[in-house]
């Protein structure tokens, strides 16, 4: 993947944490009148990251059938540690069953997910901006 379309795709997820930081420390009530907003902005953040690993991945001759897997080969590569790697499969479980409804969501998950995913994904986005300073001339 070009350096430039890197940058912008890791700049898409700092702006979507951005977008969810102000719903940490939400109330279960908060959570519910602005759920559909919620919901999107956590998808996102499961799509992007995985686009960036998907990308990777192809580099490497390897094509994940879905997003949960693609965290799971990304951690196989060593592209990305083994805890987090387990910790966004379950984020793209939770993208699962808010895009399919295989179930009722339950908001109490959903404003539990809200602080480990802005860790997680902080710690996604830091991981590969590392790696793009070192290939940055």
């Amino acid at each position: 993947m070009a350096p430039e379309v890197f940058l912008r795709k890791l700049t898409y997820l700092r702006q979507i944490l951005a977008d969810l930081a102000p719903f940490q420390g939400a109330s279960l009530a908060q959570v519910e009148a602005e759920h559909y907003k919620l919901e999107r902005i956590l998808e996102l953040l499961v799509m992007a990251a995985s686009d960036i690993l998907h990308h990777l991945l192809a580099e490497r001759g390897i094509t994940p059938s879905s997003y949960r897997e693609t965290f799971k080969l990304a951690a196989e590569q060593n592209l990305v540690p083994a805890d987090l790697a387990a910790r966004l499969q379950d984020a793209a479980s939770m993208r699962n069953v808010i895009v399919h409804l295989y179930e009722q969501i339950n908001y109490t998950i959903l404003r539990d997910s809200i602080a480990p995913a802005l860790e997680d994904f902080r710690q996604f986005v830091a991981l590969f901006e590392t790696e793009l300073d070192d290939k940055t001339p």
